[in-house]
């Protein structure tokens, strides 16, 4: 079995994005006053989906940009890229960012607030009150292990999560 983290540059890009999860991810936290804007970077959107598949990709999971609907600020806005991670419902820990699908079908990323029972309750760092559906193993696309934060720019191909007011 090949080790691919002895190719040049994937250790050290491994690295870089374990860090950039655990820093982006761990600092975002819902406030009492919410900030207006996500934290933002110089990264270009197609930079930032290129970094963010090659993370997925690792994790066995999928890539989404933010949808425009604030509920996630400051932690997510609609110029933030995730990256998902395949994980196991029993896995699952309160502060994690999810994305589920919604009974309409859209994929929703917040942060587990609370388990109730075998669910999921949700919510958004910026909203008042959880969502009205939970996160059921059925429902769960998976865990954000990435955020790749990018300058303004209009939205690609990507998939968009909402993040639901």
């Amino acid at each position: 079995m090949q080790n691919d983290c002895n190719k040049p540059g994937l250790l050290s890009f491994l690295s870089l994005s374990a860090l950039l999860a655990v820093v982006l991810v761990s600092s975002g936290c819902a406030t009492s006053t919410p900030v207006a804007m996500a934290p933002q970077s110089n990264l270009s959107r197609e930079r930032a989906v290129q970094m963010a598949q090659r993370t997925a990709e690792v994790a066995g999971g999928k890539v989404f940009m933010v949808a425009p609907t604030g509920s996630m600020k400051p932690t997510l806005d609609e110029n933030s890229v995730v990256a998902v991670e395949t994980v196991f419902f029993g896995e699952l820990r309160q502060g994690d960012i999810v994305i589920y699908r919604s009974k309409s079908g859209q994929p929703i990323v917040h942060r587990l607030h609370a388990q109730v029972h075998a669910t999921w309750v949700v919510l958004g760092d910026n909203n008042p009150a959880v969502d009205r559906e939970v996160v059921t193993p059925e429902n769960l696309l998976g865990r954000v292990c990435a955020i790749f934060y990018t300058s303004p720019g209009p939205q690609g191909g990507t998939p968009a999560a909402l993040a639901q007011r």
